[in-house]
């Protein structure tokens, strides 16, 4: 097995629909490590990542306000990470899209259509049986209406910027320059067009956006131990002392790109 640290090669290529589930994959994995994720698995509604990516690609890919695109090793042509970036306030003329280069099978779109009855399916029965909230329900509330100030107050509908949707990497290839690639990429086409990113980061990606020249401008600090209806198991990751059986401080941040002047 290779070292952790070994950097390899990659090419940014297009996301198309049949690396959705590949792409789908990875974001389950990684995200499967995520102590955050893992308290908001624990509430009444199901927040299964494979699901929530799956059902993005598939509602998503087809816009041209949005770019996705996957990271491929040179050495053995395997998936190892995606990103995807939606565009604000920009003529559409003026957006890179390139993709996807392949036509979405009829299967999946029976499946998307049975994943949205099914959804409605539970909402109408939760509202029916007139459930109160749950604590997983009240951290949703709180994080949602967090990002709606974000996206309201300081994105701004109408100000041109790019917002990154997602950018994950295959846990079994972090550390090996995959991330850095895919934020060079999109940094590469935000300095092109002259406008800003934004991006809601994980706790743990915060250092890397920092890095790549991204600041904090909004942070949301999280107890998870507040909203969780238990505490951590044996080997479940949590943020900080293991020891201590809490899950920890979680912290959101919302960080802009200002971009850099290219030479044309």
């Amino acid at each position: 097995m290779a070292s952790p640290e070994k950097k390899i090669l990659v090419s940014i290529k297009p996301l198309h629909y049949a690396d959705v589930t590949d792409c789908a994959s990875i974001t389950s994995s990684a995200f499967s490590v995520d102590p955050h994720t893992i308290v908001k698995q624990l509430g009444r509604n199901s927040f299964d990542m494979y699901n929530i990516s799956r059902s993005g690609f598939l509602d998503t890919l087809h816009r041209k306000t949005c770019i996705y695109v996957k990271a491929v090793d040179d050495e053995t042509g395997e998936i190892v990470g995606h990103a995807g970036w939606a565009f604000r306030g920009l003529d559409q003329e003026l957006i890179p899209w390139n993709g996807p280069g392949d036509a979405r099978r009829a299967e999946e779109e029976r499946e998307r259509g049975q994943e949205k009855n099914s959804e409605i399916r539970k909402e109408d029965k939760k509202h029916s049986e007139g459930g109160s909230e749950d604590s997983i329900d009240r951290l949703h509330a709180l994080e949602d209406a967090d990002m709606q100030y974000w996206l309201s107050n300081m994105v701004g509908a109408k100000t041109a910027c790019m917002i990154v949707i997602g950018l994950i990497v295959s846990p079994s290839h972090q550390s090996r320059g995959v991330g850095g690639a895919l934020m060079s990429h999109g940094n590469a086409i935000a300095d092109d067009l002259g406008i800003p990113i934004w991006v809601h980061s994980s706790h743990q990606a915060y250092e890397a956006y920092r890095k790549f020249g991204f600041e904090t401008m909004r942070e949301l600090d999280i107890d998870l131990d507040e909203y969780s209806p238990r505490g951590p198991k044996d080997g479940e990751p949590v943020m900080g002392n293991k020891r201590n059986g809490q899950w920890g401080r979680y912290i959101i941040r919302y960080m802009k790109r200002t971009p850099k002047r290219t030479d044309n």
